[in-house]
């Protein structure tokens, strides 16, 4: 509904089921008493402070301080009611976001180089149906940023300024051309160690990720 590119990467690469249970979990409130409990591991969740408001004709003014999701769950949407800087009711060429199949952007979303803000919840926290799960990890201090996308999973070095908190900048490659292999929405992790892991093996990277969030590019 908001004109986005609806299929902007040339592949799709699969997620291990934790990383989908940790998606969907905050998500569910309430399951029927008997229901068959899940194995698959909660990661704690990575919040991405600056992640693209594709409510705003000008991508790059984003807060960097997270005000603009519409909560702390993994995969809140934007905010739509910004008081400046909003292109739902622009009718311009380029910058326009209403209500669409899909609209030309004269502004990505994201850019190679951009300066990723990250802050990251320490394990322990309940989630899922009931709040019955509880969110860890068994990796050690973060020191990369993985990026799941396309055809292989991308590292970045990871900075940490604080308690929870650092930044990264987006990766460059391409895939074909000038295709930015960063592109659309993906997962992204903070791991312990910058494994080597293809689309058949990725699940081998979950002893070492210390949180999980989705981020936005294109």
């Amino acid at each position: 509904m908001s004109g986005l590119t609806p299929m902007n990467v040339w592949f799709e690469n699969g997620w291990p089921q934790s990383w989908a249970w940790t998606m969907l979990a905050p998500y569910i409130s309430y399951c029927p008493e008997n229901t068959t409990r899940l194995a698959w591991q909660n990661f704690p969740t990575l919040h991405i402070l600056n992640n693209a408001n594709i409510n705003r004709y000008s991508p790059n003014d984003t807060a960097q301080d997270g005000s603009e999701t519409v909560g702390p769950r993994i995969a809140d949407p934007s905010v739509s009611n910004i008081t400046s800087g909003s292109c739902i009711n622009l009718n311009v060429t380029g910058y326009g976001c209403g209500p669409a199949i899909a609209h030309n952007k004269s502004e990505p979303l994201s850019v190679p180089g951009k300066k990723v803000l990250f802050q990251w919840e320490a394990p322990g926290s309940q989630v899922g149906p009931n709040n019955s799960y509880v969110t860890s990890t068994t990796a050690g201090a973060p020191k990369f940023v993985g990026w799941s996308q396309q055809l292989n999973l991308t590292y970045s070095p990871l900075t940490v300024t604080g308690n929870n908190s650092g930044y990264t900048y987006q990766p460059k490659g391409f895939v074909y051309g000038d295709d930015g292999i960063i592109n659309g929405t993906m997962a992204i992790m903070l791991t312990d160690l910058d494994l080597y892991v293809t689309p058949f093996n990725v699940s081998l990277l979950n002893p070492h990720i210390v949180a999980l969030g989705l981020y936005q590019a294109g």
